[in-house]
This record gives C-alpha cells, sequence and structure tokens, in this order.
C-alpha cells in the first residue's frame, strides 16, 4: 500500500498494534516533517499533519503553562512543544481522548489505534488540505492518504461508481463524498471516524462553523484590528522555521494581505512568485504585484503565465490520478511551487479562504429584504441593478432566495421554469436524462450538501464554501502539486480563528455598494499601498484568456479523439454530438463556462480510458 503512493516520500514508518488488530504505516520524504506515527502509552497515532498553536494545545490538552516548559500528560510521559505533530496528538488522545479533535488546530488527516478500548479513531480537519480515504470490506478496514493505497490490497473490489463520475464529469458543485470506486468513501473534512473490530465504522462530523453572526452594521475599524491581529498570529504560525517562505502572490487582496504580513514578520526570509501576464490581457495584475513588493522593500519574481501548458501528458496524467476529476491549472500551480525551490523554500503560503469569509454574492440583498432593512436594501439595489432594472430582476436578486424552498418550487411551476438553488449547477447539454435517472445524479448531489443554516443567507453562503465536498477536494490537490514539487502549502486565512472571528461579521464587513471585502482591505491598510486597496472599477486578475487559449491550441486534439471513441458515451453518460456542437461553439466563442464544462468532461474521459484500458 505504501509503494502505491509514490507521492508520500520514500522514508517508511510502522507500528502494529500488540494484539495485531491494527497496522499502521506512513511513507514521507526526508524534508518533510509532518508526516510520522508515534506510540504513547497505549496510544499510537498515523499523522499527516502541520499543528499551529501548539503552545496553546499542549496546555489546553496537557495542563502546560508556558511554551518551552515540560508537561506532564496522565500517562507518565513527558510531551514537548517540539515534538511531532502525531507525538504531541498522542499525547493529548492519552489525556482527553475524542476530545482532542475540538483542540487541534491545523492541517491534519490522523489515524489513532487506542490499544486499550481497541478503538481505531480517524480525522481530518475542516479545511481538507490532507486526504483520507476509507474501505469496509469482508470485515476490515483500510485507510489511506490516497485511493491508489487502498486499491493496492488486492482483496478490494474495483467496481467504479459510474454516478461520482458522473457529477465530476458534468462539473457539478457538490461532489459526494464517495471515491469513483463503490468501496472506497473519502473521509470529508471536519469529519472524524470510529472503528471497533467486528463492527462497521461510524462517521460524523467533529467542525462546524459558528451559528451566530451579526444581521446589521457594525464598527468597522474595531473589528480590522482585531482582524489584523488575528492574521497576523495566523501568518506567523505557518511560516517555515527552518528556512525562507514563499507566498504565491497576486494583485488581489488575499494572497498580498498574507504577503505583507509575512514580510512585515520575517523581512526577506518570505520571498513572493507571482504568475504574470501580458497588459490588456484580463489577468493581468503585475502593476499591483509591483507595488505591493516595493512597499514590502522587494522585487517580484515573475513566471510568464503563456510559458505554462494548460495540458501536460494529459492522457499519462489521468491514469495517475485518484479521481476523474482534474484542476483545471494543475500546472500554473505547479510551476510556482517550482520556482519556491529554486529559492531553497519548502513552505509556501497561498491567499485561499479569502473568497469565501470576505465578500458575498447579491444573496446579500435577500437577507436585507428577509431582516426587513428595507431603506439600507433600496440603497444597495440601487448601485448593484444594471440599467434601469425590473421587478423580476428585483425578485430574482432580493426576494426569491430568501423565500422558504418550498414557496420558491410552487412559484416556478407557477412560471413555468425549474427551481433550482442559485448555488446548484445544471448537467451540460451533452449528459443524458436517462443515465442521470437511472443512476440518481441529482439526488446524490443534493443529499451531499451539509444541512444548511436556517435563517442568515450570508452565513448560510459561507458555509457551503467551507463544508461542501468539492472545496477541500480541490484544496487537497493543490496541496498535492506543491507537495510533489517538494513545498508544503499553508493557507493562513483558513486558519480557524480566523474563520470563526469572520463568520460573525456583518454582511457590510463583505461588500456595501460597489465595494467588496472592506473588512479584510481595513484590516491591511498601513501593511500595503493605498492604491492596492482602493476600490476596483472591474475585476482584475481573471485567468479566461490563458484558459481559453489553452483549452483551442492543446485540449483540441485530445477533444478529437475522446469525439471519435467516447467511452463515457459508450457507458450511456454522454452523447457526443451535443458535445461536439459545444466543442464548435468553443472554437468561435469565449465562453469560459461552457469551455470549464466541457473540461471537466474531458478530463474525466481521459481517466476513464485509463481505468478501462
Amino acid at each position: 500500500m505504501l509503494a502505491a503512493m509514490p507521492r508520500r516520500g520514500d522514508l517508511t514508518l510502522a507500528r502494529i498494534g500488540g494484539d495485531e488488530a491494527c497496522a499502521l504505516a506512513a511513507s514521507r520524504f526526508d524534508w518533510e516533517g509532518s508526516v510520522e506515527v508515534a506510540t504513547v502509552g497505549g496510544i499510537t497515532v498515523c499523522a499527516d499533519a502541520t499543528l499551529y498553536y501548539r503552545d496553546d494545545l499542549m496546555r489546553r490538552a496537557l495542563g502546560r503553562t508556558a511554551l518551552g516548559g515540560a508537561g506532564t500528560a496522565p500517562t507518565g510521559r513527558t510531551a514537548r512543544a517540539d515534538e511531532s505533530a502525531a507525538h504531541l496528538i498522542a499525547h493529548a488522545w492519552a489525556a482527553r481522548g475524542e476530545a482532542t479533535l475540538e483542540l487541534l488546530e491545523g492541517d491534519f488527516a490522523f489515524v489513532v489505534w487506542d490499544a486499550p478500548n481497541a478503538t481505531l479513531s480517524a480525522a481530518r480537519d475542516f479545511g481538507g488540505k490532507r486526504s483520507l480515504f476509507h474501505c469496509w470490506h469482508g470485515g476490515t478496514l483500510r485507510l489511506a492518504t490516497t485511493v491508489a493505497g487502498i486499491l493496492a490490497d488486492s482483496t478490494v473490489p474495483r467496481t467504479l461508481d459510474l454516478a461520482t463520475v458522473a457529477s465530476v464529469a458534468a462539473g457539478l458543485w457538490s461532489h459526494p463524498p464517495a471515491s469513483a470506486y463503490q468501496h472506497i468513501t473519502e473521509l470529508p473534512a471536519g469529519y472524524a471516524l470510529t472503528w471497533r473490530p467486528g463492527q462497521a465504522p461510524e462517521v460524523r462530523d467533529f467542525w462546524r462553523p459558528p451559528t451566530e453572526i451579526a444581521t446589521r452594521r457594525q464598527p468597522l475599524d474595531p473589528a480590522a484590528d482585531e482582524l489584523r491581529a488575528l492574521l497576523t498570529d495566523a501568518v506567523r504560525e505557518r511560516l517555515s522555521s527552518t528556512g525562507p517562505t514563499v507566498v504565491s502572490l497576486s494583485g488581489g487582496w488575499d494572497s498580498t494581505a498574507v504577503y505583507g504580513l509575512g514580510r512585515s514578520i520575517a523581512g526577506e526570509r518570505v520571498h513572493g512568485v507571482s504568475i504574470s501576464y501580458p497588459e490588456g490581457d484580463p489577468g493581468y495584475e503585475d502593476n499591483f504585484i509591483r507595488d505591493v513588493t516595493a512597499h514590502c522593500g522587494a522585487t517580484p519574481d515573475f513566471i510568464d503565465a503563456y510559458t505554462i501548458p494548460l495540458f501536460v501528458d494529459a492522457e499519462q496524467a489521468a491514469t495517475q490520478r485518484d479521481h476523474p476529476f482534474a484542476h483545471v491549472y494543475e500546472h500554473w500551480n505547479r510551476s510556482l511551487s517550482r520556482r519556491a525551490r529554486t529559492v531553497d523554500a519548502r513552505v509556501m503560503l497561498d491567499g485561499i479562504g479569502g473568497d469565501q469569509l470576505f465578500q458575498v454574492s447579491d444573496v446579500y440583498l435577500a437577507e436585507l429584504f428577509r431582516t426587513l432593512q428595507w431603506g439600507e436594501l433600496a440603497s444597495q439595489y440601487r448601485v448593484k441593478r444594471t440599467g434601469a432594472g425590473s421587478l423580476r430582476e428585483f425578485y430574482d436578486a432580493a426576494i426569491r432566495p430568501a423565500l422558504p424552498e418550498r414557496m420558491q418550487r410552487a412559484f416556478a411551476r407557477a412560471r413555468g421554469t425549474e427551481h433550482r438553488h442559485y448555488l446548484e449547477r445544471r448537467a451540460p447539454i451533452w449528459f443524458t436524462p436517462a443515465f442521470l435517472r437511472e443512476h440518481r445524479v441529482f439526488p446524490r448531489e443534493f443529499a451531499a450538501r451539509p444541512p444548511l443554516p436556517r435563517g442568515n443567507l450570508v452565513r448560510a453562503e459561507s458555509e457551503v464554501f467551507l463544508r461542501f465536498p468539492f472545496y477541500p477536494r480541490v484544496f487537497a490537490q493543490l496541496y498535492g502539486f506543491a507537495l510533489d514539487e517538494g513545498v508544503e502549502m499553508r493557507s493562513p486565512l483558513l486558519d480557524e480563528r480566523v474563520v470563526r472571528f469572520a463568520m460573525r461579521r456583518p454582511w457590510s464587513d463583505r461588500a456595501d455598494g460597489g465595494e467588496t471585502k472592506r473588512l479584510l482591505r481595513r484590516a491591511m491598510r498601513d501593511v500595503l499601498p493605498a492604491a492596492v486597496l482602493a476600490p476596483r472599477p472591474h475585476r482584475t486578475g481573471t485567468t479566461s484568456a490563458y484558459f481559453m487559449r489553452g483549452m483551442r491550441a492543446e485540449g483540441w486534439p485530445l477533444a478529437e479523439r475522446m469525439l471519435a471513441e467516447s467511452r463515457l458515451a459508450q457507458m450511456g453518460m454522454i452523447d457526443t454530438a451535443p458535445l461536439r456542437r459545444a466543442w464548435d461553439h468553443i472554437l468561435k466563442y469565449d465562453d469560459e463556462q461552457l469551455a470549464g464544462r466541457v473540461f471537466f468532461t474531458l478530463q474525466a474521459e481521459l481517466w476513464i480510458r485509463g481505468q478501462t484500458d
């Protein structure tokens, strides 16, 4: 199983439970300190983890009072803050048991074998960078970082789950936590698994965002000061302790905040790496990046976007993936990680989390309607609307999302239209309705949605972006790309303390008229140049031109082979005639949304070929 996971390194560690009910093992690279197997008393932990706020963990779990001093766990073993994550988890578990899950802050996937109680537990943090899969078959539970690790056990059936393949190929959002194999399931981010010999495993969620949120405007400056302190701590915790740290730096407000704080903490030990686009390209933010780096006493380190291919050995690469799902910007991200290695960095920070926490869609208009803030609604809608507006546009933007689902469905039937949640997608026209019905693709999608909180629509939207299985799957892929290149990716904005603070703040922190991310921008005053923090008349940093060029030049030859003899069509999943029409449309017009759907179908086709051939 370890040999089937070469991404995970070449140094192997292993432990076997005394009664041989459980075997744990891990592989890691010699530079990677985040993977370990450790035993404390009767507790054995196999962890892929980077823990933050270790002094707080030691104090809360083991009764320590200060970083650097010795703490004694109830097991009688001495615990040190500089021990591996696996050792710290083992000490905490010996002291607190499952309550440890509420104390850990970091990026982790781990398995615990509690020998005295003959119980195995596994958990994955809410951000989901470290993946974990499990298979319960034939009375044996198998867990591994990758699907390939589980499939290395020849007793595991390789039957495909075509409904999951269809969800991915159609570019749907929810993506049930099932893998593309019927007997292998992904442990969702923020969930824990418990198993006892002779019983089936049980899975439950242990992490949920806060339920309370302010519904009306609150003073911005005190909140900005608090957010500034939280973000400073989050960045400091994630800086490399042994060498330079790289920030994947765009010209937006998320990664620039991370970079600016990193430079203020560690100076020249923090290095920015960016993708450069030609002036006039919709991705162009080079001017903002230059301003930010100059403000921080540095110069930009650019990679030309148009030297990065969209596809690299796509057919061979598809056979190596756990999923039919492929990240559109895989090689874009790999290029950043490779550049990080040229400055001898092993840690790279990103700006992931800013969109989820600090901005909001127009659903906040419906929240104003729901909470009877109609004067505020009128003021906001006047700025938001395009043209003269109409009652139909106002209903769709400000009233419909605030209505109960049952009422929305009734109104849709009366209008002769199909009701659909604003965050749900339809299948592309080339998917056959009979296949979707037979395999219950949409009922499974709906069931995969975490239960959305009732009431506040702004909080519900943030929770969707934090808890939908789709997003941790993306984050895990990004982490894997970086790991392949010898770099560990960390996300300060997804720090749990930052998340819990931001989720409680009102809509006006995120949007106000034409302004977005107001709280984050206010928190970064003096850290970043005023010209960079100023509102922008139009969106910058969009990668549509790069993506469309890659699809036309590199994707078309792959599509021609797919259309000539499609495995998905042979399964009855798709019809190639409308798919060909979609490709013809993409070759002529800049329809990025349609091209994205075609990309997912193409990658799923390549993956299926790799499995079936």
